[in-house]
């Protein structure tokens, strides 16, 4: 009787990888010790190490896939494959016609800011057996934009609502008016989401803010003097209440009523002044519910 030695071992490997694929999953130091010495017995280290990357890695989620880099490899080795590899990424986005800071950017802890275009690009260098593996691993890693991210979050297009404002206002005011809005408008929306910065949004908002104007009157107003604007903020409040398409936004003046409790909750959702508007509003809430 003969005996398939190629099936035995195929067999073996292929056992030994869902036992590794669940020792991984449940962080299992021991085990996966355990299963690489056994493996590496039947595969030699060059084929195991071909397993661990193109298969396992693959197959399992980031989670699993950063702790076993950093547990296996170590911290200062795992820095520099994570560094690596996402200057490959990068390599393979401007190769395709990309653009950095347009089409993709770094975000915080090396996790990826990417466009819809850019993640289509890297799926298109996944075999396709490995494409969704490769694309859930893709979406943990992902930094969504900031100002996409704050729009699902309040559930309309705020920033889009809030450009076509501010685009009406810089008509209507003057120079240093207009100068003094954008400044104290931008300030409160940076200070409640400091990630704006990173994706320049201050400046995006602004040259957009402007495009209706002549360029002498836009250079007036990008070049103005005052170094600490000052500007009704019951006006902007109005503003960013229209953009979160609050229907009592022109009630808030004192005459009208002043602004209520609800309206300043959502206020503080894209908003900072000198002080959190959410501080403002717990001091009201102990006033109309003392204890």
């Amino acid at each position: 009787m003969k005996i398939n030695v190629f099936g035995r071992k195929k067999g073996l490997v292929a056992t030994g990888k869902r036992q590794l694929l669940k020792a991984l999953n449940f962080r299992d130091i021991a085990a996966i010790n355990s299963l690489i010495l056994e493996l590496e017995t039947i595969l030699g280290s060059e084929k195991l190490t071909e397993l661990i990357v193109n298969d396992l890695m693959v197959e399992c989620d980031s989670d699993s896939h950063s702790w076993f880099c950093q547990i296996f490899l170590g911290q200062a080795q795992y820095e520099q494959m994570a560094e690596k590899a996402q200057s490959n990424v990068f390599k393979i986005l401007v190769s395709k016609g990309l653009e950095p800071g347009k089409d993709f950017s770094c975000g915080p802890d090396r996790s990826l800011i990417i466009s819809d275009r850019a993640k289509l690009v890297l799926l298109t260098q996944v075999p396709q057996e490995h494409q969704a593996a490769f694309e859930s691993q893709l979406e943990s890693s992902l930094v969504l934009d900031p100002v996409t991210a704050i729009e699902q979050q309040l559930g309309c297009a705020f920033f889009a609502n809030l450009t076509q404002i501010a685009i009406q206002e810089m008509e209507l005011l003057s120079n240093s008016q207009g100068a003094a809005y954008l400044g104290v408008l931008l300030a409160g929306l940076v200070s409640r989401h400091p990630q704006l910065k990173d994706v320049d949004f201050p400046t995006k908002f602004i040259v957009n803010a402007l495009q209706r104007l002549s360029p002498e009157r836009a250079m007036a107003i990008l070049n103005d003097p005052e170094t600490n604007p000052q500007f009704n903020e019951t006006i902007i409040f109005g503003h960013l209440l229209a953009a979160m398409g609050d229907k009592e936004y022109h009630r808030i003046a004192e005459e009208e009523g002043g602004i209520s409790l609800n309206q300043l909750k959502k206020l503080d959702l894209v908003w900072c002044g000198e002080r959190r508007l959410s501080e403002l509003v717990a001091m009201m809430e102990k006033w109309a519910f003392p204890k």
